[in-house]
């Protein structure tokens, strides 16, 4: 949850505004109602190419009979909107539920700090469009430039991605959810020139096209990650990988996007009140809300420490380790799953997952360890994802050590400084067949 600043609060800390390099808005411009303005758009071109994904390309004529059968649905499964599409849902399906759905939109949040969350948006504000056209222009998004995206469509990273594209006519593929392999090849088919996705899906992406790639240089000229912590190192690597320029976009469901490399979007004020991040934007309401720890330096760059809370969304502590349990032994070939928490020398403590193979999976491709911290991303948020995940084989016990280097005792699950209490769900294994 974020926190309201109590008025009146002043601190002497430094702020941060975006330049006018956009021209103002005039105030008598309507807002904008999403889906009827990209049915509009959409319908402009019904034989352009507007996704591509695992069964094919998407025209926008086709794109729009989607739509039409999405609101032909008898079933209300059939009629549901964006926040009742599961976590996985292919991107052609977002679009169709935007399209078809009502002027208010409803998104999740992207799950850093806990459980994703839904979110409404209504029309957008002229303020609002011109934050978010800085923010396609920062990043590269134009027209005709095809645009890959491994980001959930449900979560707001993956949402303003996919119908940005969309708006500004620029071909989507759509990586999300596929096993490593067949996300690489649709890579190396398609060859976008924009990469973006959460640093989990990034890192995945990246380990996979070493493994898989068969060498094939592939360079992409924009990589843009969000909604978590991009690391200098992985920064690094994306660009060196694929010879890309990085960019790091940083904001929240609640403000909508704030910073690219630092730099305040277009309509964004951001100061600093003793270590807190305090952000006024188009999407704000004219409220001013404490996001994260931080501090911004001489030059108006503006730098993330932490959460405001505490809560390090890559350290120890999960919210509901039973429904990441659950995600675990869904993934196919898996047979069981357990958590525990180990001491860690950065963090104090950092949870551990094991996940044992089915028999069946030894004659197929296992699922790694970074894709299933992925589905755990995906399907429950990045405060559900285990700092360690390890894939044992076919009916090996699982025995995790009791602390990184396998000495010292394993913390019990009780007393006063048990993550869950005694007798909570972390060091109980929770087996079923894999699917």
């Amino acid at each position: 949850m974020r926190h309201r600043t109590p008025a009146g609060l002043r601190g002497s800390g430094r702020a941060a505004r975006a330049r006018a390099s956009l021209p103002r808005a005039p105030l008598v411009l309507p807002a904008l109602d999403v889906g009827a303005a990209l049915r509009a758009r959409v319908g402009a071109r019904p034989r352009a190419v507007v996704l591509v994904d695992r069964h094919g390309t998407l025209t926008g004529g086709e794109l729009l009979d989607l739509v039409r059968l999405h609101r032909s649905g008898t079933a209300t499964a059939d009629r549901a909107g964006l926040a009742a599409l599961p976590a996985e849902a292919p991107l052609r399906q977002v679009l169709a539920a935007v399209l078809a759905g009502p002027d208010v939109l409803e998104l999740r949040s992207s799950g850093s700090t806990g459980a994703p969350r839904p979110q409404r948006r209504g029309p957008l504000s002229p303020a609002q469009l011109l934050s978010l056209a800085d923010l396609a222009r920062r990043i590269g998004l134009r027209p005709g430039r095809v645009t890959a995206c491994a980001a959930p469509g449900v979560h707001g990273h993956g949402l303003v991605t996919t119908l940005g594209a969309l708006a500004l006519g620029a071909p989507l593929v759509d990586l999300t959810h596929l096993p490593a392999a067949e996300r690489v090849a649709l890579l190396h088919r398609t060859s976008p020139a924009l990469l973006t996705g959460v640093p989990v899906h990034l890192a995945d992406l990246l380990r996979a096209d070493r493994e898989l790639g068969g060498g094939r240089p592939l360079a992409i000229d924009r990589v843009v990650g969000g909604s978590d912590v991009l690391s200098p190192v992985l920064r690094a690597d994306l660009a060196r990988h694929f010879r890309a320029r990085v960019h790091d976009v940083y904001g929240t469901t609640e403000t909508g996007s704030l910073c690219v490399d630092g730099r305040p979007l277009h309509g964004v004020h951001l100061r600093e009140l003793d270590g807190l991040l305090c952000a006024r934007t188009p999407f704000t309401g004219g409220r001013e809300l404490v996001t994260d720890r931080g501090e911004i330096t001489e030059g108006g760059v503006v730098r993330v420490l932490g959460r405001a809370d505490g809560s390090v969304s890559s350290g120890g502590m999960l919210h509901d380790p039973a429904a990441t349990v659950r995600v675990l032994r869904s993934a196919p070939g898996v047979a069981s799953a357990r958590l525990q928490v180990v001491p860690d020398a950065r963090f104090g403590v950092r949870t551990l997952a094991e996940v044992v193979l089915a028999p069946s999976a030894a004659d197929a491709v296992p699922p790694s360890a970074e894709e299933l911290r992925t589905l755990v991303r995906d399907r429950l948020g990045a405060a559900a994802v285990p700092r360690e995940v390890r894939v044992l084989p076919p009916g090996a016990a699982s025995a995790a050590p009791s602390g990184p280097d396998g000495e010292g005792p394993a913390p019990s699950g009780e007393g006063p400084s048990a993550p869950w209490g005694p007798g909570g769900p972390m060091d109980v294994p929770l087996s079923s067949p894999g699917r």
